[in-house]
């Protein structure tokens, strides 16, 4: 109890963030090796300069900084840091070698490493440029703290009170490390079948490298203007939509389907999914046909089946422009959107899971008008029974994820922006999706950036690490003395009582 009321170290955050920081140099050097290959030697010294200062420095905050045990207060503000401080380091260099300002640069890194995809793009963007940001997309994808956690954490509870915040506290390791790993292992495997795939339909080998990357990230950052809808025929859609499914499906299922095929689609999440994107793209093509009749309708099916897929996962990729759409197929998507897919997959929004504890709770709410006031009724997933903390929490926050969302909207609506335009564009930064009505421009106001920025990252550590982090409690000791002391005589009975 203790430990969640007291203020957290800011020492061993920094600890921590030393940690960090070494990781995400091995990141920079990924760029600084594609800009080699590619010829741009200036854009190689500016990223092998980041990632020199980016490790010096993490070895610095480890070296002066003793070693401390995480607590969970702790472990939250570093997930709630990852991605802003990331953002921050790889903005740098992304400024430098593309002349964009400094914050253009940052929301693109934003929107790389929280998975999202809207962009600020420079007008003549080069391939090292679109290859960096797809690079981000995958590194944001997995987690930066899995990288952490695979490659420098040793065992023990920091280890875990890390794994907690980030993925909750089921595992399909021993140990959270492991767990890790193989969530990491998956992450790879899964990245490699999509790069084949595309290979194999015919797709360039850079394009299919860039699309990888971003459609197992859920990403959606594309190599051409037009996104997916550059590459004519069916099946290279067809296989960026498999590849977005894999990567929205939780990654902790995958090792059970290789003993046991059938767990797929016994999995609830995934069973919704697949409802949901077929009930979805009837009622998108509805709105794109706008009633035209069956032939048209039909048409437009291959479109409304890809998008309803891309916004689902919250991928972000198109083969048709958002912007001439009619404000019902807007509105339409932008729920769709909020949605999004697994939890402990790559996707943003709401998330399955959640979804489906709603609708269950409705029904339980319903169920129970025709039972005895006694009865006892557990709310249950599949085989999981979830208790009222739990249901608290999931109420929180699609609350505060609802209240962000009309906030947002809000602000861009006093900026004259119409307002399904408005909510479009904040719940596919929200949804951390990256579908655009032609919003999200270089052009447009700096506040309008900021707030597309703030929502890309509440959206990607899910709202309240980062409210947490902004909280002055978080940092400051706001209790009297006999109050510390009450608590810490209530936390030593508590343990003693368990001895």
């Amino acid at each position: 109890m203790y430990e969640l009321v007291s203020p957290v170290n800011p020492l061993a955050v920094l600890r921590y963030v030393g940690h960090l920081l070494l990781v995400f140099s091995a990141v920079l050097l990924v760029p600084m090796l594609a800009a080699f290959v590619l010829g741009e030697t200036t854009a190689a010294i500016i990223y092998g300069s980041s990632a020199l200062i980016t490790a010096g420095t993490g070895v610095i905050l480890q070296k002066v900084l003793p070693d401390f045990e995480l607590e969970i207060k702790e472990a939250l503000i570093l997930a709630a840091i990852t991605f802003p401080l990331c953002s921050l380091v790889s903005a740098v260099p992304m400024a430098l070698f593309t002349g964009m300002p400094f914050l253009d640069a940052f929301f693109e890194c934003v929107s790389g490493l929280t998975t999202t995809g809207l962009s600020l793009a420079p007008l003549s963007p080069t391939k090292l440029f679109f290859f960096t940001r797809s690079w981000l997309q995958w590194v944001g994808g997995i987690g930066i703290i899995v990288l952490v956690l695979g490659i420098l954490i040793r065992p023990g509870t920091t280890a875990f009170r890390l794994y907690r915040v980030n993925f909750g506290e089921s595992r399909i390791r021993p140990s959270v490390i492991a767990t890790a790993r193989t969530l990491g292992t998956v992450y790879f495997v899964l990245t490699l079948l999509s790069l084949t795939l595309l290979l194999l339909s015919g797709m360039p080998f850079y394009d299919a490298v860039c699309h990888a990357l971003c459609a197992i990230s859920t990403g959606g950052f594309s190599t051409q203007t037009a996104s997916i809808g550059a590459y004519k025929g069916f099946l290279i859609p067809f296989l960026i939509t498999v590849s977005c499914i894999m990567g929205a499906i939780s990654f902790s299922l995958y090792p059970e389907v290789l003993k046991d095929p059938g767990a797929l689609i016994r999995d609830p999440q995934v069973r919704y999914m697949l409802g949901l994107s077929v009930l979805g793209t009837a009622l998108f093509a509805l709105t794109l046909s706008g009633g035209a009749g069956w032939l048209e309708l039909l048409h437009t099916l291959p479109d409304a089946a890809f998008q309803v897929v891309s916004a689902l996962t919250g991928t972000g990729f198109s083969t048709i422009d958002i912007a001439p759409l009619s404000d019902a197929s807007k509105s339409f998507l932008s729920a769709i959107m909020c949605i999004g897919g697994s939890i402990g997959s790559t996707t943003g929004g709401i998330k399955l899971f959640r979804l489906i504890v709603i609708v269950q709770l409705i029904r339980l709410v319903f169920y129970r008008f025709f039972l005895p006031r006694e009865a006892i009724t557990p709310l249950k997933v599949k085989s999981q029974v979830l208790d009222s903390e739990e249901v608290y929490h999931i109420m929180t926050y699609v609350l505060l994820y609802s209240a962000v969302l009309v906030l947002s909207a809000f602000i861009f609506m006093l900026y004259g922006i119409n307002s399904a335009d408005a909510i479009f564009e904040t719940s596919s930064a929200l949804a951390t999706a990256g579908l655009s009505t032609g919003v999200t421009a270089p052009g447009m106001p700096s506040l309008l950036k900021l707030v597309l920025c703030a929502d890309m990252l509440l959206g990607r550590v899910e709202i309240i690490p980062l409210l947490i982090l902004l909280l002055p409690r978080t940092w400051l000791e706001r209790r009297s003395k006999t109050e510390e002391n009450r608590v810490k005589a209530e936390d030593k009975r508590v343990q003693e009582d368990t001895a």
